[in-house]
């Protein structure tokens, strides 16, 4: 909800990086499908803004785009 509000003013990622050793501990797996189907669920819902991707993609879509459209800092 925070990123979505804050993504008004300027396009944001956000990555999640799973650890085996972390999350898959079977006292945890609950809550991270909670978690997960919380995330899927919103972006089902608010697919016009929120797009539901992995990094591949995200690097294929930034190739996409025209030239000095994405600026390096």
């Amino acid at each position: 909800e925070e990123m979505k509000q804050q993504s008004l003013e300027q396009p944001l990622v956000y990555g999640i990086a799973l650890h085996a050793y972390i999350v898959g501990q079977p006292f945890r797996l609950r809550h991270l499908r909670r978690a997960l189907a919380h995330i899927a669920e919103d972006a089902a819902r608010h697919s016009d803004v929120v797009w539901l991707t992995h990094p591949g993609k995200i690097a294929r879509h930034i190739v996409s785009l025209p030239e000095n459209v994405v600026v390096p800092h």
